[in-house]
């Protein structure tokens, strides 16, 4: 049985931490299970492309080049769902907070490439969100007070609900509460109807 599932979250709620869990675990339990990394897949064609950017900056480009570089990154990651078998996790964002607005981080045309079967919002606590930006070394994002990040999660809801609507797939709500990410994965994992 081959499922893709598309795991998203804002910056800061450890959807990645999570979706590493959730490949550990299955595993674990003898399940195939394929993480692939949005943004790492555009990090890497950004790189082939001859325009290597910081993971982080790419928000910063205009809204036009991101949704032609996240049409060409979702063309690549079908092609890698070819030789997927199992259980295939797609780690992106919904929304993306850019100069000129919010953006989808899935269009609907990347969406009807991808044939999502589920998708799962990763959230926190918005204190636990800032925290978690202001100590992350590793990178550059931007810090925000609760109010900015409740405004973020209510797009990332909003945005979820509509292609959710536009997939007729399920949106499933997974709370990464502090130092718990391996609980947040097995609600994943339970989702999926496969443990």
């Amino acid at each position: 049985m081959n499922k893709t599932i598309i795991v998203t979250g804002i910056p800061g709620t450890g959807k990645t931490t999570v979706c590493g869990f959730v490949e550990k675990l299955a595993k674990k339990a003898g399940l195939g299970v394929n993480v692939i990394n949005y943004g790492t897949v555009m990090v890497d064609l950004l790189r082939k492309l001859d325009r290597p950017m910081e993971r982080d900056a790419m928000r910063k480009d205009s809204v036009d080049v991101q949704r032609k570089l996240q049409r060409q990154v979702a063309e690549v990651i079908v092609e890698k769902l070819k030789a997927c078998k199992g259980i295939t996790i797609i780690d992106t964002h919904m929304s993306i907070k850019t100069s000129e607005g919010y953006f989808p981080g899935l269009s609907s045309n990347n969406l009807q490439l991808l044939k999502p079967e589920m998708l799962v919002l990763v959230e926190a606590n918005p204190a636990e969100i800032s925290s978690r930006r202001s100590k992350d070394p590793s990178r550059k994002r931007d810090t925000a007070v609760e109010d900015a990040v409740n405004e973020e999660l209510a797009f990332s809801r909003t945005i979820a609900g509509a292609c959710a609507v536009l997939m007729s797939v399920p949106v499933k709500v997974v709370v990464n509460a502090e130092g718990k990410p391996e609980e947040a994965a097995r609600d994943i994992i339970t989702s999926l109807k496969v443990m």
